[in-house]
């Protein structure tokens, strides 16, 4: 994987106890780097289409993928060709969640 470069777009995400409106993602970008400000933990959903993220239950679900307080992480996104959108949620309390898209491979 290639680093992210220096300049690459960032777009956030204000996050509360009620699923974010779901936010497309600029086209034809390979990774996606969350980076949650906290304080809360915060979970998402993103994929081709509108998203509503959930919080996780006792059954998988692919809507409620975690970002811990003060964490980030880096996932790739395996189809690049087609607008991604992403929607978060926090179980209490609020977060920023700060997106970061490039087309590193």
């Amino acid at each position: 994987m290639i680093p992210f470069s220096a300049n690459v777009s960032c777009i956030n995400v204000a996050v509360t106890t009620t699923a974010s409106a779901s936010v497309a993602l600029p086209a034809a970008n390979r990774n996606v780097r969350l980076v949650n400000e906290g304080p809360s933990h915060c979970y998402i959903s993103i994929g081709i289409g509108a998203q509503t993220a959930t919080l996780p239950g006792s059954t998988p679900a692919r809507t409620a993928t975690p970002i811990l307080a003060g964490t980030d992480i880096v996932l790739g996104i395996p189809d690049s060709t087609n607008i991604q959108q992403i929607s978060a949620i926090c179980r209490t309390g609020t977060a920023t969640l700060n997106i970061q898209l490039d087309g590193g491979m």
